[in-house]
């Protein structure tokens, strides 16, 4: 059966910024279906650590910048405005690239991501670092506030579920939840008790979250096949870098494709 699939998905962006999409798109688009996917450690991380805020931009740093998936250019191929004075531009931007390690240009080779490619040792440790303390039990009280936001998303969808639309919501994991090696190493570099994590407690958060406004909301946690795919010897992740390499993809849109299939 032909389906027209319209992707709405913004880079650099969570919770607020996904309402604040579908509030703009979804009433001009006739739509059946609603896929939507949360990154439970990224997207609970980022409102607990106020990084956006619930009127932040969309696509902070690359929204106004000219992204073409087959030349692949993309972010700091020219510097936002930003600021009425353009020097501030060129200096945020300056600011941005050592803050945030080297982006990916055209002439980087594979394997990379289209958004923000292989990242710095020291940057990757840091990604690292902040997902696994979304895993820790003694976090679960501290994020409330962010999960405020998962229960606004989840009513918005329950509505849409109610008028008659098929309602999916997937949540991913970050690499340290599905990779042994990478989680013994966060823990040791924090001179931490392994008992201390829970490696699903995030997505357990924003599956309760849900489920408490609708239970009836479908919700498919890709966590167990990843775990799969890395316990095989496949690591579905690229290399210092959060999102999923060609495997990784595969893996999660055959799972997608069986499901959505069914009645």
């Amino acid at each position: 059966m032909a389906a027209r699939v319209v992707n709405l998905g913004e880079p650099i962006s969570s919770i607020p910024q996904y309402l604040a999409t579908m509030n703009n798109w979804m009433p001009q688009i006739d739509h059946d279906m609603v896929l939507i996917n949360i990154f439970a450690v990224n997207d609970l991380g980022e409102l607990s650590r106020d990084e956006l805020q619930d009127d932040g931009y969309l696509n902070r740093i690359l929204g106004d910048l000219f992204v073409d998936v087959q030349t692949g250019r993309k972010r700091l191929d020219h510097v936002p405005h930003m600021f009425p004075l353009r020097v501030l531009d060129y200096l945020h931007t300056l600011y941005s690239y050592f803050r945030d390690g080297a982006f990916v240009h055209r002439s980087v080779p594979p394997p990379y991501t289209l958004a923000h490619g292989p990242v710095s040792p020291e940057v990757f440790v840091r990604v690292v670092a902040n997902d696994l303390a979304i895993c820790a039990l003694e976090s679960r009280d501290s994020h409330g506030p962010a999960l405020d936001r998962v229960a606004q998303l989840a009513r918005v969808l329950s509505d849409l579920k109610a008028r008659g639309k098929r309602v999916l919501i997937t949540i991913s994991p970050g690499e340290v939840q599905i990779n042994p090696t990478l989680f013994h190493e966060a823990v040791a570099r924090q001179n931490a008790d392994p008992a201390n994590y829970d490696l699903d407690l995030p997505n357990t958060m924003v599956r309760e979250t849900i489920q408490a406004v609708d239970p009836s909301l479908e919700v498919f946690d890709l966590t167990p096949l990843l775990r799969e795919a890395m316990a095989r010897g496949n690591n579905p992740y690229y290399p210092s870098d959060a999102h999923w390499n060609v495997d990784g993809n595969r893996i999660v849109g055959e799972a997608l494709a069986e499901r959505i299939g069914r009645p």
